[in-house]
């Protein structure tokens, strides 16, 4: 509609989400970290016999994780699914029970997520039974918890002084983490990266030339918001990090009470209140359909210089239809009192307003060089 034409006039600041829409949205498992040991993935893949402890870590997330949709857990979850068969299976072998379930596969059960926290669920080996214990060989079921440390603390979960560091580690290098724990303890650090889209720098400098302020906004830890902030040419000020889900709205409607017209470009459900909140919501199309939804303009490619794009077709559309008119009253301005003094041939009267007609339309026709 017309009022969005409008609104990419006035915004003068930009706020981009991180994942899925600045970077790819598509993490990597790279290690997990256990208190005696630090496992690259082709050596948990290769079934190495020091990486018992970090697939058995993986292969506990992996459980919890597949009943999650988010960029991590899809990323964990690959990652379990690409472990040796002899790691997912019990030791009669991947037989497969009545029910379609592999004997000895992990099973998840009693699904919770704690927004900006992490995710819980009850992670039992199949066809052995629903017995819970401490530890030791009898145990077949247990609450297995994947997310953040702070949350796992109020979770009532014991810090491991070596995974801690590990964390912070790899936070400060801009991967992102979650740890593992259960039985109150934690058990690993799974370190994981999200690359940022080639095209993203290109596109943050494009939304600056047209006079935007971006700024990234993201739920990960400080360090890997940073690291994509600098690989993309955004200032460390302009950088908001362990944002949860429903602050996202409070930090568009910070910037507007600053006085900022603000656009918000996302992908995600976490995005959608936000993408409504703003003066001009931009989805990308590739992402979510709450957020299409919510969203004034849609971009169908999954690339951020789609953006830059609209916003600088829309305007440059207002200002064509505002030439428009202003040739088409200039036109009657101009012969209505010709005519009305008899002082014009209705044969040039007819041929100014077809020449009116194709002087709109050639005008308009040079959005087509816009984008």
């Amino acid at each position: 509609g017309p009022e969005i034409l409008e609104s990419t006039r006035r915004v003068d600041t930009v706020v981009l989400d991180k994942t899925g829409t600045v970077t790819q949205g598509a993490m990597a498992l790279e290690t997990v970290v256990t208190p005696s040991s630090r496992a690259p993935l082709d050596r948990l893949v290769a079934d190495g016999p020091t990486a018992a402890d970090a697939r058995d870590a993986l292969r506990h997330a992996g459980a919890v994780e597949a009943l999650s949709e988010h960029p991590i857990a899809r990323a964990i979850t690959a990652a379990a699914r690409d472990l040796p068969a002899g790691a997912a299976a019990s030791d009669d072998g991947p037989r497969v029970g009545a029910d379609g379930v592999a004997v000895g596969s992990l099973q998840a059960f009693d699904f919770r997520s704690a927004p900006g926290g992490g995710v819980e669920a009850v992670v039992r080996t199949a066809h052995s039974g629903l017995s819970l214990g401490a530890d030791g060989a009898g145990l077949t079921a247990r609450r297995v918890l994947v997310g953040q440390p702070a949350w796992l603390a109020r979770e009532g979960v014991t810090p491991e002084p070596a995974l801690d560091d590990a964390f912070a580690a790899a936070e400060g290098s801009g991967a992102s983490a979650v740890v593992v724990a259960w039985d109150g303890r934690a058990r690993a650090v799974l370190v994981l990266r999200d690359p940022v889209k080639p095209t993203s720098a290109e596109a943050v400098r494009e939304l600056r030339e047209l006079g935007l302020r971006p700024y990234l906004l993201t739920g990960d830890g400080e360090g890997a918001a940073l690291e994509a902030a600098r690989a993309v040419g955004i200032a460390e000020t302009d950088v908001v990090a362990r944002v949860l889900p429903d602050e996202k709205v409070d930090v568009v409607a910070r910037l507007q009470r600053e006085g900022r017209v603000v656009a918000m470009v996302g992908d995600g459900v976490n995005d959608a209140a936000a993408l409504a909140t703003a003066d001009l919501g931009l989805a990308m199309g590739t992402g979510t359909d709450v957020a299409i939804e919510a969203s004034d303009l849609t971009l169908v490619r999954g690339d951020l210089r789609s953006a830059a794009t609209a916003i600088r077709l829309s305007r440059r559309t207002l200002r064509v239809i505002q030439q428009n008119l202003f040739w088409a009253f200039a036109y009657n301005v101009a012969a209505i009192p010709l005519a009305a003094a008899g002082l014009l041939n209705p044969m040039i009267a007819g041929a100014a307003m077809a020449a009116s007609s194709v002087l709109v339309v050639g005008n308009s026709l040079r959005l087509r060089r816009a984008a």
